[in-house]
Formats: C-alpha cells, structure tokens, sequence
C-alpha cells in the first residue's frame, strides 16, 4: 500500500471516529436546539416536562374482575418548564436581567394566549400561562433569576350553537296546512250545501273514486318488498334498507322481527286504510260537518303512509296520492254549478292533506347524497307548487300561505340534510371488475360492495358495468 492511500484511510477513520464522537457528546443534538421564548420574550431553560395524553373515566362494576376505561377526550398539552434569565445576555434578549424578567411577568399577565418556543418541538400558538410564574431571585446567584413557568395550549373559543328541527318546522307547517285547507274548504261549499242532496252525493261521489286509488296504491309490490326493508343486514338490492337512504341497510326493526311478522304488520295497516276509507265515506254522506269530513280525510292519507315502512315508499305512494284532480262532468245549472264546486274542493282538500302528510314523509326520508336530496326536494316541491298555484288562482287564502310555509320548510330541511353528504359522480374503469375491488379502489372500503351493487344495478357483481355513477367519498 502506497503512503497516499495509507493516510488517505487514516484520515476517513478520523474523520468518522470524530463525527461519531461528536454524535454521542451530544454536540449535533446542542446545535439544533430553538432560543425558548414565551410571549415573544426569551429564556435559558434547564428542563421542560411535558405532559398530555387521553381523559378517561374508569367504570367498575360489582362482581366484575375488569374496569370499563370510557374515553372521554384528549388531555390538554401542559409544559412545566424551568429556566433563568442572566444579565446583558445577548442570546436571551440582552439588557439588564430585572428587564427581563418584567418582560417575562408582563407576558405571562397578559390575556389570551400567547405564542411559546419549545426548545425540541418548536412553535406552539394559543399557549397560555396557568400558574403563577415563578421569578426566584437568589444572592449566591447573583445576575441571574430562576424561572418556573406552568403552560398549557389552548383551543378556539367555540360556543354552544342552537338550531331549530327541521322535522318540527315541518310537522308544524304540516298541523297548519291541514287547519287552513279546512277554512278553505268551508267557506267554499257553505253556499253549494244549501242547495240538496246532489250536492252531497258528489262529495260522496268523489271521495269514492280517490278512496280506489288509496287502496290500489297501498297493495303494490314494491310496496310489499319495502315493508321487509326495516330488518337489520343487507339482504338484496331491491331492498337496501329504510331511513338510511337507498345505499345502505337499516336496522330499526325489532330484534325479534322477521320477515313473517314484518309481513302481518303490512296486511294489518292496509287493512287500517280500508277501514279508514269506510269511515270517509260516512262522513262524505254527512259533508256538511266540514269538521269531521276533512279529519276523515286526514285519516286515510295517515294510513296510507304508514303502511310504507321505507320512508321512500311513503313518498312515492304519496305522490300518486296528491295528483289527484276529479273531473266529472256536471251541468251549467244552480245545481250543476254546486256539484262542480264541490267536486273541486274535496279534491283541493284531498290534495293539501296528502300534500300535508307529504311533507312529514320527506323529514323522515334520509338520503344518500347530496343529489338524492336534491331530487326528492325538487319532486315535492314540484306538488306543492302546483297547488300553491291552484290554491292562489281559487282565492284561497289560507291555504296559499300554509303550503308556502310548508314548501319553506321541505326545502329548509332537504337542504340542510344534504348538504353534508357526498355527491354522485361518475366512475370509469378500463375494463369490469368485481364489486370488491371496486369499492376498495375508489373508497379503500371493501364493506362497502353493497353499496356500489345497488347504485350500478349489474347483472352480476363480478361484472361490474365500467362506468357507472356512485357516491364521490
């Protein structure tokens, strides 16, 4: 080996030896080390013991040989930090050390949190001082003040905010609509009621045909699939569960339900609403106890919601309910004339009930998007503004404002509840996949197969189609 390469080696071992030595001397550990400072004014610090971690409250019970430990929180970030301030120190702010340490009092004494440099951890905002600083004053010290500080990092000062329920302000409107449309109906057929028998035969006549469309509505498969829809799991596509949007199961049925009982229940309520139905029919013969025949009325449209256990049944069925306008032909006579009076305003106010109940469906709809909520807001809506209109062109007064107030409050509630949802977009893949992976490569979620199964409606979910819409997150 050549004396060049020789001391060229020597001279790399040095140099590691020395790099080493000055790792475990702590000197690359010194250098890094930030000038603390509270509140702007700087300080040597001998130590600082943090603390922080989780508030628990521990549960034990009689009998039991383990706690419940509940988490409660996280534990505030506390700094106990101990230091001195030294006389015309250029490093910790320079100046007299009686200077110093007023400065140090005043920030501590200041309100509000204040901005602390930790040596290791660096800057910390929103400290604040919640001891009594401590500035010890020694004479064997001399220029010199030992300095305890007590500090822990605060939050934002956030308030307990009200809101008012949607689904109130629904169901209030709702009671409302219900009231008005009654007024309206009254006043409307007060004179038509004078003039006989035919006049109450059409009320009859025309509660009758609304009666047949209640009764066919409540007996539709789909409504048979959703009465089911309240078991707890995940059991098909075609009935992913109630009041929690049509992207997942629901588990608000009893534990001991099954499908048998879930099943009688249905044939149980659409045997209410035929009940119901007779009873409107008895009050129609009787129209002129305006009072009774618009609660008979109210009756029916609340049997025929609840026999949809899937809030979007109720919708529907609904829906079908309110677009009803009888069209029977009557004369241009006195009588003809009363006839086709009240055959529009028992239709008017078989609507506005339904409209009524229409609204408390759509407050217990939960839906699983931001565009699902805007498309049940947009299709209620659309009901409620073509009665306003009827309601508005017949002078309806009353009745105006109560469906103003509850299209008001459908939209309020629709609104507010989608607006923390995800929205739909629409997923492209180069080639068809199975469910599985798909769901784990656009949510990191294979749970959540099910869910992109019902939005796609593939033939087999190993195939999923390429493109299809589904929540964005």
């Amino acid at each position: 080996m050549s004396l060049t390469s020789a001391l060229g080696s020597l001279s790399a071992t040095a140099s590691t030896v020395g790099s080493l030595a000055s790792t475990l001397s702590g000197g690359s550990w010194q250098t890094s080390l930030r000038t603390a400072s509270f509140g702007g004014v700087p300080f040597a610090i001998e130590s600082v013991r943090t603390s922080g971690g989780r508030r628990v409250s521990i549960h034990s019970y009689p009998f039991r040989d383990s706690v419940w430990v509940e988490d409660v929180g996280m534990l505030p970030r506390t700094f106990r930090v101990t230091g001195f301030l030294i006389e015309n120190s250029a490093i910790y702010g320079g100046g007299g050390v009686v200077t110093q340490a007023n400065n140090l009092l005043k920030a501590c004494e200041t309100s509000g949190g204040m901005t602390f440099v930790h040596p290791t951890l660096g800057t910390i905002s929103n400290v604040s001082s919640i001891a009594p600083v401590e500035l010890n004053e020694r004479k064997d010290l001399g220029r010199v003040f030992e300095v305890g500080l007590t500090l822990m990092v605060g939050g934002a000062r956030v308030y307990p905010t009200s809101t008012a329920s949607t689904a109130d302000v629904i169901d209030a409107a709702s009671d409302t609509t219900i009231a008005s449309s009654l007024v309206d109906f009254a006043s409307s057929v007060a004179s038509a009621l004078t003039l006989g028998v035919s006049i109450v035969n059409e009320a009859v006549s025309t509660v009758t045909k609304w009666k047949s469309i209640a009764e066919s509505v409540v007996s539709d498969v789909k409504a048979a699939i959703g009465a089911v829809s309240s078991l707890s799991g995940s059991y098909g596509r075609y009935a992913a569960g109630s009041n929690s949007g049509y992207a997942s199961s629901n588990a608000s049925a009893s534990s001991t339900a099954t499908v048998s009982s879930l099943l009688a229940a249905a044939v149980t309520n659409r045997t209410a609403v035929t009940t119901a139905s007779t009873a409107m029919l008895t009050a129609a013969a009787d129209v002129s106890d305006t009072s009774s025949f618009s609660a008979s009325i109210t009756a029916v449209v609340e049997a025929v919601a609840a026999t949809a256990t899937d809030p979007a049944d109720a919708v529907r069925i609904l829906s079908t309910l309110a677009d009803f306008t009888p069209d029977d032909a009557t004369t241009s006579s006195v009588i003809g004339d009363g006839m086709a009076t009240m055959q529009t305003a028992v239709g008017a106010l078989v609507r506005r009930a339904v409209l009524a109940q229409l609204g408390v469906a759509a407050s217990t709809y939960q839906p699983s998007s931001a565009d699902d909520a805007a498309t049940v807001r947009d299709a209620v809506v659309e009901l409620l503004d073509d009665e306003i209109t009827i309601a508005g062109d017949a002078g309806d007064d009353s009745s105006y404002s109560a469906l103003r107030a509850l299209r008001t409050a459908v939209i309020d509630d629709l609104n507010s509840r989608g607006a923390s949802l995800p929205s739909m977009t629409t997923f492209k893949f180069a080639s068809a996949l199975p469910s599985l992976v798909l769901a784990n490569r656009m949510y990191a979620d294979p749970s959540r197969s099910d869910e992109i199964i019902t939005e796609a409606d593939p033939i087999h979910p190993a195939f999923m189609p390429s493109s299809f819409s589904a929540l964005a997150s």
